[in-house]
């Protein structure tokens, strides 16, 4: 299995918490990611196979009962296994989400922490990988639990 060559990998851990570097990571999320962009997401940690990341809860994701709604908790799952997928895959590889499940487990009544954590796979094989997320609140209860299906696989040489 080839190590990976992202450029993410090397110089984003780095540069992270460098001063301003929050707003550009929230910059670039929302150019490549626009949806995603409404829950505000801070990333916490990144390293290859491993990406954390955390929402406020506020008034514009909250539902009827004053808690983190369901779609922003779903978008955050597939923001944080979509980020962790992007900063580990080589140059050579690809991927694109195919599904994903989520089960609610309790009302969402503070900020989010989503945790998504994965093995590497090998990039150069064509299959469907599962990955992970749990959300959990600043009680470290989880409140959710996901499952991403990503399609991985080499790029073709005729794109």
């Amino acid at each position: 299995m080839e190590k990976t060559q992202n450029p993410a990998l090397k110089w984003g851990p780095r540069l992270i918490n460098f001063p301003g570097m929050k707003f550009f990571v929230w910059l670039g999320i929302s150019i490549g990611a626009p949806y995603s962009a409404n829950i505000r997401p801070r990333i916490l940690h990144f390293s290859e196979g491993h990406l954390e990341i955390r929402i406020k809860k506020r008034w514009a994701l909250t539902n009827h009962m004053r808690t983190v709604h369901a779609v922003a908790m779903a978008n955050l799952i597939e923001l944080t296994a979509s980020g962790a997928v992007q900063a580990s895959i080589p140059k050579t590889a690809r991927w694109i989400p195919r599904g994903m499940n989520i089960q609610y487990l309790k009302k969402a009544k503070t900020d989010l922490r989503s945790v998504c954590k994965f093995e590497i796979p090998d990039w150069n094989t064509a299959q469907d990988f599962s990955v992970s997320v749990d959300l959990f609140d600043t009680n470290e209860d989880v409140v959710a639990k996901g499952e991403v299906v990503i399609l991985i696989g080499p790029k073709s040489d005729k794109r």
